[in-house]
């Protein structure tokens, strides 16, 4: 059983919408092994430029991502760090014991932190003055927030669920 058996691509695409709307992320569906479902919506351009950027990728958008796969096999919701300083807001969906996929979403940064773009421009080929542009358009995001987020995705899987 996948994601795509119980709920429709269609609304699968429109939660991912719905995700990056209202909440400015970087909105991802997962299938249970990690696996992007649908295509990007970009929340900010330093995420963008990140993933575009080959060592960028490789060093810090790769290593994120295989973190999310071994937190997503545990079936709990979580947040977890990037090493560009940003967040990621996952909500694992299990059926019957089942993790059959995941939504959410990365690209916030900590309301009492700040992206790390020293790291960013060590890890990246990005100049200086590119990352500090983008940096401007990542949203900022407090514990309330994050947890905002959690809850609605969880309600809103929970409805679209059969």
């Amino acid at each position: 059983m996948t994601l795509k058996d119980l709920i429709s691509e269609k609304d699968l695409a429109a939660l991912q919408q719905e995700l990056h709307d209202r909440f400015g992320l970087n909105a991802d569906i997962m299938d249970g092994e990690g696996h992007r479902l649908l295509g990007n919506t970009w929340g900010n351009d330093l995420c963008r430029a990140i993933r575009n950027d080959e060592k960028g990728f490789g060093a810090i958008c790769a290593t994120a991502g295989q973190m999310f796969t071994q937190l997503l096999k545990k079936g709990e919701p979580f947040v977890e760090y990037c090493d560009a300083g940003m967040v990621r807001v996952g909500v694992p969906v299990v059926v019957g014991g089942e993790v059959v996929g995941a939504v959410g979403g990365c690209g916030l940064v900590p309301a009492d932190e700040e992206v790390d773009e020293f790291t960013i421009g060590m890890m990246s080929g990005l100049d200086e003055a590119a990352i500090a542009e983008r940096v401007k358009t990542v949203h900022a995001a407090d514990e309330a927030r994050l947890a905002e987020i959690r809850a609605f995705i969880t309600e809103r899987i929970e409805a679209l669920l059969p």
